[in-house]
């Protein structure tokens, strides 16, 4: 099922949301902590939202000192979301405050950023935008429905066309992080060259204090694949795409994930971007590893930390583990997602497949790595529906660099390389 929204101007809900931040930013200015409640939902993940903010609002002014002065207010649309910057001048200088607000308008997330004269992220020039952005609601089931983009080309007579899905995490429909949107880039990459392309807003982005569905029932399926499916379903029913020329582009998870959803629905074709040959029990010790040992030390916070997630790991992995078990598992998921990761064998289940498929992966992503692109190329080698290419200088959001990645650069503004875009449009047409 799906529904087409009539599309609004974004400058009507701009008003609002600098509102509610100047309130929020000015009742702390005065000193009114206990007038800012409201702004946050009265579930337990609100009260913690609520908490965690008074904290880092709290170490700020006993570092810095009190606010002198709140200066100019920008805003950003995060998928369903909003967010909002604002420049905030104390005795040691001018930041940035985020604050993140959800569909009731509470506040979802708080950061301060040092002073940056960019705040947001930034498109680069293009000429002439060629294309017609519908604003869409996929609804998988009654209770699931999920606020989405859909890029038509202008002129549009029967286009191939694009699904692009999520990978781990809490997403929209752009893949917003920090100052940089690398799904939006993508969409707009491809409709300019005249394929059509859907974005949407990932389950656990859309309802990720509300869940209408139990914690203990997610995996792979309720998470990102039955979502996918929809939007399949949506797209091939669109006029002006061709309904036998539909492929699903999935990154990182989403790309892992693609097999099992090409299972469940017919599609043209899959392009995995940078996507796990391994279930993500084995990937994420080797991530901890990584980026502990970036500065060439390990502190004792880091060390307890990643003992921590190491331990939960080993206790996903033990033999006995069932539906039933408890224990503490990684990331707050539950056994049945666990157990489905470390049973799901996305090599064998892509073996299975005749649809064409295309592996795109950079040298420096150090999430998901060169181990695992060549067991894809191990694995494939004998299928001829199987391609690959290899960008040696792209880490995992496909960002231009030297040298393994580190997470820092994925907090300053960059662009995804053009040249993933070229061989996806290459792929498709």
């Amino acid at each position: 099922m799906f529904t087409i929204l009539n599309s609004k101007a974004q400058e009507d809900e701009v008003n609002p949301y600098k509102k509610l931040t100047k309130k929020f930013i000015g009742a702390i200015k005065r000193g009114e902590y206990n007038k800012n409640q409201h702004f946050f939902d009265s579930t337990f993940y609100g009260k913690i939202i609520e908490a965690q903010a008074d904290k880092t609002i709290n170490d700020f002014i006993k570092e810095y000192g009190p606010i002198v002065a709140i200066e100019r207010t920008e805003i950003d649309t995060q998928g369903c979301k909003m967010a909002t910057a604002t420049s905030i001048k104390v005795a040691k200088g001018k930041f940035l405050w985020y604050l993140l607000f959800d569909q009731a308008q509470s506040i979802h997330r708080f950061t301060i950023d040092t002073f940056s004269t960019q705040w947001f992220y930034k498109p680069e020039a293009t000429a002439l935008a060629n294309y017609t952005r519908k604003e869409v609601l996929i609804e998988t089931n009654p209770f699931i429905k999920l606020p989405g983009s859909l890029y038509i080309p202008n002129n549009a007579k029967k286009t191939a066309a694009v699904i692009l899905v999520h990978g781990s995490g809490a997403h929209d429909r752009n893949g917003s992080m920090v100052k940089n949107k690398i799904y939006l880039e993508i969409a707009l990459g491809l409709v300019q060259q005249g394929i059509t392309v859907l974005a949407y807003d990932k389950r656990t982005y859309v309802y990720q204090n509300n869940n209408p569905f139990p914690i203990d029932s997610m995996d792979y399926y309720s998470e990102t694949i039955d979502d996918a499916v929809a939007a399949v379903d949506f797209l091939k029913h669109q006029k002006e795409v061709d309904s036998t020329k539909v492929y699903v582009a999935g990154h990182s998870q989403g790309a892992m994930c693609a097999p099992l959803m090409a299972k469940k629905c017919k599609v043209k074709g899959l392009i995995l971007l940078a996507a796990p040959a391994r279930p993500l029990l084995e990937i994420i010790p080797e991530q901890l590893d990584y980026l502990s040992n970036l500065d060439g030390k390990v502190s004792d916070e880091e060390e307890k930390m990643n003992n921590t997630l190491k331990w939960q790991v080993k206790n996903a992995l033990k033999p006995d583990l069932t539906l039933k078990t408890k224990t503490m598992l990684p990331f707050g998921a539950k056994a049945k997602y666990w157990l489905l990761d470390r049973n799901y064998k996305v090599l064998e289940v892509a073996k299975t497949l005749t649809i064409p498929i295309q592996l795109i992966q950079g040298g420096r992503d150090y999430n998901v790595t060169k181990k695992d692109y060549d067991l894809w190329v191990d694995a494939m080698k004998d299928k001829p529906n199987f391609k690959t290419t290899w960008f040696e200088n792209l880490d995992h959001m496909y960002f231009t660099g030297n040298g393994m990645a580190k997470p820092e650069e994925m907090m300053k503004p960059n662009h995804v390389s053009k040249n993933v875009i070229t061989k996806m449009v290459e792929f498709i047409k």
